[in-house]
């Protein structure tokens, strides 16, 4: 069976241009249409991606209609490819049954790691840069000093369970006993 999917990212914006031309080319396709942002859930084609089976065939105008990071991207193109299903963008003329259309898809998974590489380099770099001028990241501070103290005095010179010590503090188990591992 081919579906068609199409997606535009707002109200004032209409899925008629994409599905023209779909529907012309594949007339007996069922169709799926959304509005949805880049930045949300894409509902309906989750729904229509959990619903497809082997040999079904998804056919979009283009590949950024099915996700805007290449990562998300990818891991949709391979879970549809785990089931079987075959995925066909019109824009870029690939059909991604085809060793062409799996060379894509690995171009494209390729271009995903560099892509998370780069942006991690990217990030190890701000963070020591920051460090070097006196910065410090993470969430600020919202328990004393006094406090954590306090707390690691009944756990140890008390002889408190840290569940109770953490209860009389307020400080959560969990942050008191990390903060009593690291010393």
């Amino acid at each position: 069976m081919d579906y068609i999917y199409s997606r535009v990212s707002t109200d004032s914006q209409s899925t008629d241009p994409q599905l023209a031309e779909l529907t012309r080319m594949f007339p007996q396709a069922r169709v799926v249409s959304e509005v949805a942002s880049g930045a949300k859930a894409r509902p309906m084609l989750m729904s229509l991606v959990t619903r497809l089976t082997k040999e079904d065939r998804l056919i979009v105008s283009s590949l950024d209609r099915l996700g805007r990071r290449a990562l998300d991207l990818l891991q949709l193109m391979e879970y549809l490819e785990a089931k079987g299903v075959v995925v066909k963008s019109i824009r870029e003329g690939v059909d991604y049954s085809t060793p062409v259309g799996k060379m894509v898809t690995q171009i494209i998974a390729s271009v995903a790691e560099m892509e998370r590489n780069l942006i991690s380099e990217r990030t190890k770099a701000g963070l020591k840069a920051a460090r070097l001028k006196g910065k410090v990241g993470g969430r600020p501070e919202t328990i004393s000093k006094e406090t954590k103290a306090h707390a690691i005095d009944l756990v140890k010179t008390h002889n408190y369970s840290i569940r109770k010590a953490a209860k009389n503090t307020g400080i959560s188990a969990g942050y008191l006993s990390k903060i009593i591992k690291r010393g």
